[in-house]
């Protein structure tokens, strides 16, 4: 895009008597108008001491795009003729900033005019020489909305919880203590929560539990699997006891580390009783089965309800193992959202920020004279810390969600990511590609690379491998990925024991998009790890056609 030095006849006529930014900057302007999608314009100060006379000489396209206003719009304005805007605390801040001379993050404002559109804008100001200053801008309306959205939604969840009532819902600290506490768990144990919370889960449990340490045995094993299932006799605050049906699961952070436990209790003392009066008849009745065929009768009828009741019951099961499947498929979305999300963040936010700050070091560099060689060898530093710096910062942002997926689709993705293995572990890694273009939607495509991506980290941990090769093919109407190693091998039966969470993600991926995943193995002699996906039909021009319009 050709972006303008200065823009308008009667603007470079006033600009003639002002001293004018150093040629160093001016050469690198025009750069970084270019290369920034945030909206940037420059201003001149015609009067030192009044920031009304802000007068915007530049900006770029992005400028116009995000406040829906087009460039001759806004070239040659002063901050006087934004009215509603000398009623900010922007003014002020823009002048201060052009007397610091330091580059200032100025936060957040809400704006909105005739010439600009209302929105919340991201502002950072950096000052250019003594009389002018740039100004970044970005509009994070959609942003703020979203947070605001997620904010009500975990209110209205935690409302849920507190008002459930059948059930008792509260969680644990990762030793076990009570944290929290709902209606439910206060109908159901006795408690107030300002009587239970900082105590020990083991105070609902009976002596004789206690004795052969069971509280701890459970939660070791909701740590272990994740979560846990188990019934048994409870103790009210008043000494009642109650049969109780309990679910523990294991809540752990972003790195997987453990922070506690969310516990689930209900009252199941009266479905116990009934199944044991049920047992009690049974037993009654095959007693007399011989003198009374009318018992026969009535336990026929009986087993009948109760093959029903388990038939609904396997119904059911049935159907929540689909939700749950359904929760795992949005959520494993979300997540990757969330990554793409974050990754962009680091990648435009913080690799400007360091570029620019790299710039203003090599700036300063060149202005240094041969005697500052103290302050010249600190810039110098410096800028080799910030370069260090955007290394890293691409490293996070393309193992968040590397930018070739979405860019250059999963071949361009597969073959990045075998040369960043080889590169990091010294482990030979290619890949074999289809001859003819592929494209897969989002979905497939992600759900590949990250098995590619688990794969990788599999064989870097466990296979003491010295060659890894992947292959991409198309048959008919299907994808099939193999990865193989010629590392160690491994058990299969070691492996299904130890129910591996890698393996089984990938297992997970790969049934949520109706394909198949195994892996084969044999001691000292590799792995083979094969996904198969199946493809929906072909439309015109051989592109892949999206199963889900929604996404």
């Amino acid at each position: 895009m050709k972006t303008r030095r200065f823009a308008g006849f009667d603007v470079q006529e006033d600009l003639s008597r002002l001293p004018l930014p150093s040629q160093t900057v001016l050469g690198l302007y025009p750069e970084l108008l270019r290369e920034l999608p945030v909206g940037v314009v420059l201003l001149v100060l015609e009067d030192p001491s009044d920031a009304e006379t802000f007068r915007i000489v530049d900006a770029n396209r992005a400028a116009a795009d995000i406040t829906r206003s087009p460039s001759p719009k806004l070239l040659g304005r002063t901050l006087a003729d934004f009215p509603k805007l000398l009623e900010t605390p922007l003014p002020g801040q823009l002048l201060a900033t052009l007397q610091s001379g330091v580059a200032r993050n100025l936060g957040e404002i809400s704006y909105g005019d005739d010439v600009i559109r209302q929105g919340v804008y991201s502002v950072r100001a950096f000052p250019l020489s003594n009389h002018f200053l740039g100004v970044a801008f970005e509009d994070v309306t959609d942003r703020i909305q979203a947070e605001r959205t997620l904010r009500d939604s975990e209110e209205r969840f935690r409302l849920l919880v507190e008002g459930v009532q059948e059930y008792a819902i509260f969680q644990l600290d990762p030793e076990g203590n009570i944290v929290s506490w709902n209606a439910g768990a206060q109908r159901l144990k006795g408690y107030d929560s300002s009587e239970i919370i900082g105590h020990h889960f083991s105070i609902f449990y009976p002596e004789e539990d206690l004795l052969r340490n069971k509280p701890q045995d459970i939660l070791a094993r909701a740590a272990r699997q994740g979560r846990t299932a188990d019934e048994g006799w409870r103790v009210r605050k008043d000494g009642s006891r109650f049969w109780a049906n309990v679910v523990i699961t294991a809540l752990r952070d972003s790195n997987g580390n453990l922070i506690g436990f969310a516990k689930l209790t209900r009252d199941t003392t009266e479905n116990r009783e009934r199944a044991e009066s049920l047992n009690r008849a049974k037993e009654l009745l095959e007693l007399r089965v011989e003198q009374r065929t009318s018992v026969l009768t009535r336990l026929n009828n009986e087993m009948r309800t109760e093959i029903a009741d388990r038939q609904h019951a396997e119904a059911e099961l049935r159907k929540s193992r689909d939700q749950l499947r359904a929760l795992a498929a949005r959520l494993q979305s979300v997540r990757e959202e969330e990554r793409t999300y974050i990754a962009r963040e680091i990648h435009d936010e913080l690799g400007q920020t360091c570029t620019a700050i790299k710039m203003d070091l090599a700036l300063i560099s060149r202005k240094l004279t041969k005697r500052q060689t103290a302050l010249r060898a600190k810039v110098e530093s410096s800028i080799q810390l910030v370069d260090g710096t955007i290394v890293t910062l691409r490293r996070i942002a393309s193992e968040l969600r590397p930018r070739t997926l979405d860019d250059l689709g999963l071949p361009a993705a597969l073959e990045s990511q075998a040369q960043e293995f080889e590169s990091r572990t010294g482990i030979h890694c290619s890949v074999i590609l289809p001859l003819e273009p592929l494209t897969l939607d989002t979905d497939r495509s992600t759900a590949i690379f990250r098995i590619f991506q688990e794969s990788l980290t599999n064989v870097a941990r466990h296979a003491h491998a010295t060659r890894v090769e992947a292959r991409l093919q198309r048959e008919s109407d299907r994808i099939v990925f193999q990865v193989f190693d010629n590392g160690t091998g491994f058990d299969p039966e070691v492996m299904k024991a130890r129910k591996s969470l890698g393996l089984i993600g990938m297992q997970e991926r790969a049934l949520l998009l109706n394909g198949e995943f195994k892996t084969e193995g044999v001691p000292g002699a590799g792995t083979t790890m094969t996904l198969t996906i199946p493809l929906p039909p072909i439309e015109e021009g051989g592109m892949i056609r999206h199963e889900d319009s929604d996404r």
